[in-house]
């Protein structure tokens, strides 16, 4: 009888006991992340003209904050704040290794979730017998439409892009990734699923094991509050490197096939990126535009990792044209591309998988070799972009510069001015003489000084546009190693897709800026400025990764929806042809509809062949 009292006032204690952090601690760490954007985030008035949201508007997050029972509650209102902003770029993320996979992938195609790769090892037909292309209906009594919108802001990176946030969302789905969902380990031991089987169009009901990687996070430890103790805090970053694999079964031995003759041979030694001057830093963290990726060697699955595939989704039906492979043979080729006939012309294809190689130097002759190639060979050509995670900016405008004849503007960003910058350009302007840097980079440093603090001196959240690449900002042709200008004047189309984004999209932006060729394809993703990783609150230590300025088009250009723009970031690159992979078409025949719409779309550029 003495045990219930007891028992009653644990209990009672509970609720507090799971709760780590106080109050203040959460009120202090949401406020220091908000801080965070407040200084540093700078598309702010962007984003509140285009969807209404207020950084500044604390009021109501707060509340949720002091409501918050859990760490996990908490850890839940942080992303959901920085997923409001609706940026390719920006998250907060929690330090977990927590993953748990069904060991099946699905995305959206024609409006529903259908299954595009299933683990055999895992899943064998006899017990699973769904397929691809099948429909995934609903998962633990939950309807696939549901999990959609309740995923919606866990959908790294809260993607302006409606489209790309549904598809992260489908990911997330049959894939529970803690560090960016923070309730990922809210699962039972397996999930019923629910398949709407296209061989007879009924539903199928399956219960399937999760499989679980690393340990949830349940509490953010117990962290006493100054004076009693000093909070600790994680200096550095979360790495990530995304994990690529083809959709279908795993194995799938057709596209294996052609992947074992692909990226498969030894090449020579990769040139290394030549070393950064430390003058250059400051510039060097400029022109990063790259999406967050998946976390290093936690991860089951690439289904939410859409980037950087070296291969198109449209392999086979490439191939079926008997495509010529040029690039692709070599573990160290940076690029695929090859040529093939059809229709009585002959055209060239090279697949962009990132703008951040693993060796520049190496990519940037490889690019031009075969740019001068197609310049002599070709009568068309396609560039593909789509799932181009993004990189470097400047690399992005030399792959450009080989592609559209004569000068035209460079990568150009308007900044979030703060004291650290003013700071970091004046301060970099004595050591940069001093180091020797070539006369444009002291010039620029000094520019960029001085527009940082005529900002801040007239209460101006940005600076104008700051040339990132030359200090002039035109750009500025490319020739190769025998000194003849690598470039390509003849027809060509560049293919995106809504996972086109950061440097890819800047790549984008300067071809339709310059008229240069038809966009093919969907609006790209709508991630436009550099992005840079901060601690967010010493308690939780969480991470963010903010967006701390905006990158200038050559034109204002209309996306749907949206006035006419003199920047990108939020809504995208629009297509001039649209053209979406997205369909069960395109999932059954590997994109033999999306391949056709792309030639056709080229071929309307060349003249009719003779009979």
């Amino acid at each position: 009888m003495r045990l219930l009292p007891l028992a009653a006032g644990l209990l009672a204690l509970a609720p507090a006991a799971l709760a780590d952090l106080t109050v203040d601690q959460k009120v202090a760490d949401f406020m220091d992340l908000v801080g965070l954007y407040a200084k540093n985030y700078g598309p702010y008035e962007l984003k509140l003209d285009y969807y209404g949201f207020d950084l500044y508007d604390t009021a109501p997050w707060l509340a949720q904050v002091k409501a918050s029972q859990t760490d996990i509650d908490f850890y839940d209102i942080c992303v959901k704040y920085v997923a409001s902003l609706r940026d390719s770029h920006d998250e907060f993320t929690i330090w977990s290794s927590y993953d748990a996979w069904l060991h099946f992938n699905g995305d959206i195609y024609d409006g529903k979730f259908l299954i595009d790769t299933i683990d055999r090892a895992y899943l064998p037909t006899r017990k699973f017998p769904f397929q691809i292309g099948d429909e995934l209906v609903s998962v633990d009594g939950v309807a696939v439409a549901d999990l959609l919108t309740q995923f919606a802001p866990y959908s790294v990176n809260g993607s302006s892009n409606l489209v790309s946030q549904a598809r992260i969302a489908a990911a997330t789905i049959t894939e529970r990734y803690q560090g960016w969902y923070p309730r990922a380990n809210n699962i039972g031991l397996t999930a019923t699923i629910v398949v709407n089987r296209k061989v007879n169009n009924m539903e199928a009901t399956y219960v399937i094991p999760w499989d679980v990687l690393g340990d949830a996070v349940t509490t953010a430890g117990v962290l006493p509050s100054p004076p009693n103790a000093r909070a600790a805090k994680k200096s550095q970053s979360v790495t990530r490197m995304p994990v690529i694999r083809p959709k279908g079964e795993i194995p799938s031995q057709e596209t294996a096939d052609i992947l074992a003759t692909l990226f498969s041979k030894p090449g020579p030694p990769l040139t290394p990126n030549p070393p950064t001057p430390a003058y250059m830093q400051p510039m060097m963290q400029l022109r990063n535009f790259v999406r967050a990726t998946g976390p290093t060697n936690f991860r089951k699955s690439s289904g939410l990792e859409p980037f950087g595939s070296f291969t198109p989704p449209f392999l086979l039906p490439l191939f079926n044209l008997n495509f010529n492979v040029r690039l692709g043979y070599l573990t160290t080729d940076q690029f695929l591309s090859g040529t093939f006939q059809t229709g009585g012309h002959t055209y060239g294809y090279i697949r962009i998988p990132t703008m951040e190689p693993d060796s520049e130097p190496d990519a940037l002759t490889q690019f031009a070799g075969e740019i001068e190639y197609f310049q002599s060979n070709v009568d068309g050509l396609i560039v593909d972009v789509m799932g181009n995670g993004g990189g470097d900016g400047c690399y992005s405008q030399t792959l450009a510069s080989m592609l559209i004849p004569g000068t035209f503007q460079g990568l150009v960003q308007e900044l979030r001015a703060s004291l650290s910058w003013k700071y970091s350009f004046s301060s970099i302007v004595v050591s940069a003489q001093e180091e020797g840097a070539p006369g444009w980079v002291v010039a620029d440093y000094q520019f960029m000084s001085d527009a940082v603090d005529a900002a801040l001196n007239d209460n101006r959240a940005r600076t104008g546009g700051l040339p990132l690449c030359s200090y002039s900002a035109d750009s500025s042709p490319y020739f190769d190693a025998n000194g003849v200008q690598a470039i390509y004047t003849k027809p060509m189309i560049v293919l995106t897709d809504n996972f086109t984004l950061s440097a890819a999209e800047i790549f984008t932006m300067f071809v339709q800026d310059n008229g240069r060729a038809p966009i093919v394809g969907t609006t790209t993703d709508g991630g436009g400025g550099d992005v840079v990783s901060f601690d967010a609150g010493s308690y939780s230590e969480g991470s963010t990764r903010i967006t701390l300025g905006v990158i200038e088009r050559g034109m204002p250009f209309q996306v749907p929806g949206f006035p006419a723009l003199s920047y990108y970031d939020g809504v995208g690159i629009y297509p001039d042809v649209w053209l979406d992979y997205m369909t069960a078409s395109n999932l059954q025949t590997g994109g033999v509809d999306f391949l056709g719409g792309a030639l056709s779309a080229l071929a309307s550029q060349l003249p009719p062949v003779s009979q």
